[in-house]
């Protein structure tokens, strides 16, 4: 094999093999850390020296064997016999009869006529051949024999002997007294072996694997194997499995062995700091790893600058997490578990991260109750949530669940884990549920954990319970107002309150807000009310003086940001025709870890976006969306909020003809519950716009209708919401009810505030489907219905004005009073005061009677007679 970057080594071990064949025997000392190749550089020499002529003969310490007094010497002496020397000087028979005599104990130096008749029969031995004596590992030799070595090394500057003796680096104290004795010899030399570079690995992989490696290539596996050739040719074995090209290191089980292999052969002390640092992990100091492993920060420093040396580490960390894994594999179980509830407790003493505190006692298994490891393993939780790794936030909470000390504790950490698992699949979540509203009953569950159960009640449809729980928890704030928050702005069981209030907008069973804004303006779900509940979402009272505005909310959205203010303020887009802006900021941050890792939030996000699309008429767009919401999170998992992305997903499949996507949507079941909640007005127009486009006008016509029932029952029958009265009368026209479909129009038309529509409606020549004539289609309208009246400009707006200033001063011309204007553009009613002066004053105009007609067509529809 070629050994690369190994020529200048070769080459001196060369000359002194010439130097050796004049009777001018030499000794080389050839260093490196483990695994660098110096196996590999003897046994390349070896041939070249058989080759001219020598004698090679290989002997190797071991570890294992570093108790046994003359071991090597013997393994020596034994190897010189078989090869033909004709002398023992361990014999019995000795000329001089004193062998047996002085043979040396298990301690104490080794006897001057022993060492006397090893050397001279080695250098009489040499006289037939060049002798090439090869050391192995000498660093693992027991103290007789390094004695020996050293005795010999002395003798033999005028035979034919070169011996060639491989030492690891970090085993300095064990050869201490054998440098001292040889290395100011003359004819002593010494060799250190270097990591390869990125040639010398590019040379290494073009030999094995018979391809040139890119000089990107070659430095990935540089990186990894930290340019030591045992671990290298490890990972080339690992890559052959899967193919010759160099690609891309994958390492595998060989690359294990060889972390390992060195681990074992490296210095004393090495393999327990390796541990400590595989246990650390990205918490690896080396103070911590001495403190760990109890060993001086000067051992332990120059353990992990041999573990550097050998190209395991980088920055004190292992180059790849296969090698942390490899290293923690050979750690006895019962070791490694106390090795981590000891690290957690160095941590936890240290002030470290809660997520690294947790992980230590999660490996450790650790059982102990006590409320430092509860209170760490919450924190640890929450700052995985905030990273987005749900998964390990769920695993710290269930195992804080077996080490609480007390009940009140473990029902707070119950409480957490249920809503954790929420983020994951609400359905799992579903197991905590009546335990959590037994604890709340029992009042062993208070605070904000205690909400949990209200809300998941609300997503399951379970209004009734969920309005006596929250009642209770009210009943227990009102007893203890200091547990309630003093901040300004909703608490949040008021904030809970709204979202009851929400979902279930029927007038004979609404469970009022306990904060909003006055006038029930909080009523229904248009986007006033969005307006409302976002701004009690981000801290507001409610009533629009503190209301952050919707680019503010989302520019301010951060890790651990409310998603239902993230949400609200992104329908508000919708709702106020910027859906453009509403994709971009979905776009934006479904990049972002703590939503993207999360599959509710981002399935809630991917929700937005869908909804976005269909408005654009971007169809596709849409279906793409919902699709990855249904495979995100299964329609079981939705609860009475299914009905949202069933109808985005239905609506897309609609508007694209595919229709066979659209047949195991409609028989997806769906919780009666849903009925009760506005996600069931999307769902019934999606399931009529399908059922109308396939020709099937009668069964279209009951889902609009049942639509425009609930619509009416909840008093929320304003056009923006849910067009049905277009809808309907598209229905009734294919089934030539056309008298009834004008009337329906009309009464479409007067909500609007457009007039009477005299002509609007027509029958085709063919007497098929109809629609209302000299209407055009918003984006987002399938072809073929009926869309909201278009307005078009008279005029230009006066160019004084703002942006801001002629929307509000076209809703002024057209009647809005300001609190309409206020409740329309999402602002204050100061705010609309301050910019109606300016207005006047710019126009030079007295009031709003005298503005002039032209500011009504600034692209916004007229207020309405009912508020929408």
């Amino acid at each position: 094999m070629n050994l690369a970057e190994r020529d200048a080594h070769l080459q001196l071990l060369d000359r002194l093999y010439v130097r050796c064949t004049n009777d001018r025997g030499s000794v080389v000392l050839v260093g490196g850390p483990v695994g660098a190749g110096k196996t590999a550089l003897l046994s390349a020499f070896a041939e070249r020296a058989v080759a001219h002529g020598a004698l090679f003969l290989s002997v190797t310490a071991s570890a294992s064997e570093r108790h046994h007094h003359l071991g090597l010497a013997e393994q020596l002496v034994n190897t010189l016999r078989t090869a033909g020397m004709p002398t023992d000087p361990f014999a019995d028979d000795a000329a001089d009869g004193t062998a047996a005599a002085e043979r040396p104990a298990a301690a104490g130096p080794v006897p001057v006529p022993l060492l006397q008749r090893l050397s001279r029969a080695v250098c009489a031995f040499a006289e037939r051949r060049p002798l090439v004596v090869g050391v192995d590992d000498v660093h693992f030799a027991d103290a007789a024999s390094l004695e020996v070595l050293g005795y010999l090394v002395r003798r033999i500057d005028s035979s034919a002997v070169l011996m060639v003796m491989n030492e690891c680096t970090g085993h300095d104290r064990t050869l201490v007294a054998l440098h001292a004795e040889i290395l100011h010899l003359a004819h002593c030399h010494t060799a250190r072996l270097a990591r390869l570079t990125a040639d010398g690995v590019a040379e290494q992989l073009r030999e094995r694997l018979g391809a040139t490696p890119s000089d990107q290539e070659a430095e990935l596996w540089t990186r990894v194997s930290g340019g030591n050739p045992l671990l290298l040719h490890a990972l080339v074995d690992d890559r052959t499995t899967s193919g010759t090209a160099p690609g891309e290191p994958q390492p595998g089980e060989a690359y294990r062995y060889a972390v390992v292999r060195c681990l074992h052969r490296c210095a004393p002390g090495a393999r327990g700091a390796a541990r400590a640092l595989a246990v650390l992990g990205d918490s690896a100091a080396p103070a911590l790893v001495g403190e760990l492993v109890g060993r001086d920060g000067i051992l332990v420093g120059a353990s992990i600058a041999g573990l550097h040396a050998a190209g395991l580490l980088a920055a004190n960390r292992f180059r790849h997490e296969q090698a942390r894994l490899a290293v923690l594999a050979d750690v006895p179980a019962a070791e490694l578990r106390a090795l981590h509830g000891r690290a957690a407790e160095l941590l936890h003493e240290e002030g470290a991260p809660a997520v690294a505190v947790g992980s230590q006692l999660m490996a450790a298994h650790d059982s102990v109750r006590t409320p430092w490891r509860v209170e760490i393993l919450r924190q640890a939780a929450e700052e995985a949530m905030l990273a987005g790794d749900v998964v390990a936030a769920v695993g710290y909470l269930r195992h804080a669940t077996g080490v609480c000390p007390d009940r009140t504790r473990e029902a707070q950490v119950i409480a957490e884990l249920a809503d954790a698992q929420w983020h994951i699949d609400p359905a799992k979540a579903t197991r905590h549920l009546d335990q959590l509203v037994r604890l709340v009953r029992y009042g062993m569950l208070t605070g904000a954990e205690a909400l949990v159960p209200v809300k998941h009640l609300i997503w399951w449809g379970e209004f009734t319970r969920a309005d006596a729980l929250l009642k209770q928890i009210e009943a227990h704030e009102e007893r203890n107002p200091s547990a309630v928050s003093t901040a300004p702005g909703c608490t949040g069981v008021q904030l809970v309150r709204s979202a009851l209030a929400l979902c279930v907008p029927d007038p004979s069973d609404r469970h009022g807000a306990s904060c909003g804004p006055p006038d029930g303006a909080a009523t229904g779900v248009g986007p006033l009310a969005v307006r409302t509940f976002l701004d009690l979402s981000t801290g507001g009272t409610g009533e629009g003086e503190e209301a952050q505005g919707v680019d503010q909310v989302l520019r301010g959205t951060r890790a651990g940001s409310p998603l239902a203010a993230v949400l609200l303020a992104l329908t508000l887009l919708i709702q106020t025709d910027r859906s453009d802006d509403a994709v971009s900021w979905s776009d934006r941050l479904l990049e972002q870890r703590w939503i993207e890792r999360v599959p509710m939030r981002r399935a809630m996000l991917e929700t937005v976006r869908s909804a976005a699309a269909l408005r654009r008429g971007e169809a596709v767009k849409a279906g793409a969306s919902a699709r990855t919401v249904l495979r995100l999170v299964a329609p079981a998992s939705w609860g009475v909020a299914v009905g949202l992305p069933l109808a985005l997903a239905v609506r897309s499949g609609t508007e694209t003809g595919a229709y066979d996507t659209v047949v195991p949507l409609l028989n997806t079941p769906v919780p009666p519950g849903m009925f009760e909640t506005p996600f069931a007005l999307p769902y019934l127009q999606a399931l009529g716009r399908y059922h109308l486009a396939v020709g099937r006008p009668h069964t279209a016509l009951t889902h609009f209708r049942s639509c425009g029932e609930l619509m009416t029952k909840w008093r929320i029958d304003v056009p923006h919401l849910v067009d049905w009265r277009n809808d309907a009368a598209t229905a009734m026209v294919a089934m030539g009810r056309v008298q009834e479909a004008r009337s329906l129009m009309e009464e479409q038309y007067l909500r609007r505030g457009a007039g009477r529509p005299a002509d609007h409606v027509r029958e085709s020549a063919g007497g098929g489907a109809t629609v209302p004539a000299a209407v055009p289609q918003h984006r987002g309208d399938p072809p073929g219905l009926p869309a909201a009246p278009h307005h078009p400009d008279t005029g230009d707006a006066p160019s004084e004005l703002t942006e801001a200033e002629r929307r509000v001063a076209a809703l002024a011309a057209g009647g809005c009073t300001n609190r309409e204007i206020a409740g329309r553009l999402f602002i204050t009613m100061s705010t609309v005061e301050q910019h109606l002066t300016k207005i006047y004053r710019k126009l030079r105009v007295r009031g709003r009677n005298d503005l002039p007609s032209a500011l009504r067509v600034h692209g916004l529809p007229p207020c309405l007679p009912n508020g929408g």
